[in-house]
């Protein structure tokens, strides 16, 4: 494997070049999907938590929470289909064995959901048999979706991806204007379990639409899966790993929350999750990248694909940090509008600057992990960072009893996995990053330090923007020299 070539603004070079393939089509397309998505995201992370209150809210984090759980029992099966056809053109698929794919992918799923409803009715009880009888029900809609959805990711027909991601924010709006409405009515007092209900029956329309979408591949006449059987073999094998990864990364990601969530009540849950989803806005803003990026770097060679690799993390990096910036507005509205979930702030100002870990990690590294075929080394260094995560959480559980102490420990845990997962990189395909490392690591140190000196408000917000402007100035100022370069001509 060849190195990266050197020299004034190459890596964005090399990236642009990539994007007028294009790619920065398909990005802009999902971004603008996912930018729907977040105004609606926003509304039901700012004004659900105000209507439903602490615990009813925390009971509809606990079942997002275990949700997630539920898409590793589609066991690679999307995750196949994802990595076979990737860059693939969908007019060239072989539609009567998709049509096998799905009526046999349909059954296997209507099956674990019934085994999930099932085991739920037999073990719990109250709202917590309710919440898992939601999880089972809506886990068949969300993974019979995935399919679809990694269908179109793989063909790269991102305009119907984009619509769905529009028509989901405007369904997520309509809900929670007519809970409002009802509320205003004395019709309807909001809880968590209708509110669970209205977000399954949204996850069911889009299946339906999905269906209907793509109907060549969904109806009509199948042969036999017997003689199939092989292929359908094959797309399991293929995408079991990636599923086993992602699961893993997941429990990773997300290990302090469910800690909360076992060892502390619901109430405290509810705040620290309330703290993850005012985090997770960036995530959406960002990952229209990480969408359109893997069937994109795929249909390159492979010192092209390594090439990108910088540039690519550089622009993460830098997007992140600019928009960690809304923390402070943030802050001062949620202690004016919901007072309820001002001790939230205390892990929010935590978590927020590992979003830039996590972030370059989920969404670059991941992906790079799966162009490059290195799908068991990634596994096996996110077991690592699970056992990592497990012992640095338990620390910190024994030493402080307080769920702060798992915000702490996330954070160190990300700092170490992008330390691994990216030497590893570097040493088997020379891809580097060093220099982005330490402008993730000073801007966190920036940020934490402004938040702790300035306790907060505009001047911290100017003061943390100004400081973001001159140190990616200053680390990144030949590949910026370069584009500003591009845009004069």
């Amino acid at each position: 494997m060849e190195r990266m070539s050197a020299g004034r603004g190459e890596s964005v070079k090399n990236l642009l070049r990539g994007l007028r393939q294009g790619a920065v089509n398909g990005i802009l397309l999902v971004a603008a999907g996912n930018a729907a998505l977040l105004i609606a995201k926003a509304l039901t992370w700012l004004v659900v938590p105000r209507i439903l209150g602490v615990v009813e809210y925390g009971y509809y984090k606990t079942f997002t929470l275990y949700l997630v759980y539920v898409m590793l029992l589609h066991f690679g099966f999307p995750d196949g289909i994802l990595l076979i056809y990737g860059g693939q053109n969908y007019g060239r698929i072989n539609q009567m064995e998709f049509r096998i794919n799905t009526r046999f992918f349909t059954v296997f799923q209507i099956i674990v959901s019934a085994f999930i409803i099932g085991i739920s009715l037999c073990l719990c009880q109250g709202m917590r048999c309710f919440i898992f009888c939601m999880i089972g029900l809506d886990g068949l809609f969300v993974n019979l979706a995935t399919y679809y959805k990694f269908i179109s990711q793989a063909v790269m027909r991102f305009k119907e991806y984009t619509l769905r991601n529009v028509m989901q924010a405007v369904m997520q709006i309509g809900v929670v204007v007519i809970i409002i409405f009802l509320k205003k009515l004395d019709i309807l007092e909001p809880n968590g379990a209708f509110y669970i209900l209205c977000i399954v029956l949204i996850d069911a329309i889009l299946l339906v639409w999905y269906m209907k979408t793509y109907s060549d591949i969904t109806f009509g006449r199948v042969g036999s899966v017997k003689r199939q059987f092989s292929k359908i073999k094959k797309i399991f094998m293929k995408g079991i790993l990636l599923t086993i990864s992602f699961q893993v990364a997941h429990l990773v990601f997300f290990l302090d929350s469910q800690m909360v969530e076992m060892l502390f009540d619901v109430e405290t849950y509810s705040l620290y999750a309330f703290a993850y989803s005012i985090a997770n806005m960036i995530t959406v803003v960002v990952s229209a990248i990480a969408t359109v990026m893997f069937p994109s770097l795929k249909r390159l060679k492979t010192e092209d694909a390594v090439s990108k690799f910088p540039a690519l993390m550089a622009t993460i990096s830098v997007i992140v940090f600019f928009l960690l910036a809304s923390y402070f507005p943030l802050s001062a509205f949620i202690r004016w509008f919901l007072p309820d979930y001002a001790a939230a702030l205390d892990y929010l100002q935590i978590i927020m600057p590992g979003l830039a870990l996590t972030s370059c990690i989920n969404m670059i590294i991941f992906t790079y992990y799966k162009v490059l075929n290195r799908l068991k080394q990634y596994l096996y260094i996110a077991l690592a960072m699970l056992l990592t995560g497990g012992i640095l959480n338990g620390a910190g559980y024994i030493l402080f009893r307080e769920p702060i102490a798992f915000s702490i420990a996330s954070i160190m845990t990300l700092l170490i996995w992008y330390i691994c997962s990216a030497a590893y990189l570097f040493q088997n395909f020379h891809m580097k990053w060093v220099k982005n490392f330490a402008y993730v690591f000073l801007e966190m140190m920036i940020f934490y330090t402004l938040d702790r000196v300035l306790d907060g408000g505009w001047k911290s917000m100017f003061t943390y923007f100004f400081s973001f402007m001159a140190v990616t100035i200053f680390i990144y100022k030949r590949d910026i020299g370069y584009l500003l370069n591009r845009f004069r001509k």
